[in-house]
């Protein structure tokens, strides 16, 4: 997923944009706060994205809107929305924002739900 497509998904969230529509001249500056933000998010969520990807942690970043973000399918399209959509409405629209962060959180809890335990054998421990 690239990250214009996640922020058109917060965009939708958040019910200023939707498919096939022009931006609004007044919420330019959303993103262009946009990237930032969502390095903000890959960074909080690293640990639990390496977890879904079985792979060591790393945060990444990105630089522009038309990058690639480098996360898990789950992380991309269920939870990082919710965080963006959250961020770009606070101090806007605070029942918006809490309401989004409640949505945050639960899809991040769903998402850990996805994250399986290793198996191996049991090593003797007398």
């Amino acid at each position: 997923m690239k990250a214009i497509e996640l922020f058109d998904a917060s965009l939708n969230l958040i019910g200023i944009y939707s498919d096939g529509e022009k931006l609004p001249a007044d919420t330019e500056d959303l993103k262009y706060r946009a990237v930032a933000l969502i390095n903000i998010l890959l960074a909080e969520n690293a640990l639990l994205d390496s977890g879904l990807r079985k792979s060591d942690l790393k945060i990444m970043r990105i630089t522009n809107l038309d990058e690639d973000l480098i996360c898990s399918d789950v992380m991309a399209n269920s939870v990082l929305p919710y965080g963006l959509a959250r961020l770009l409405v606070l101090g806007e629209d605070d029942s918006l924002s809490n309401e989004l962060y409640r949505l945050y959180v639960e899809s991040r809890e769903n998402a850990r739900r996805f994250i399986k335990a290793n198996v191996h054998p049991i090593e003797e421990v007398y």
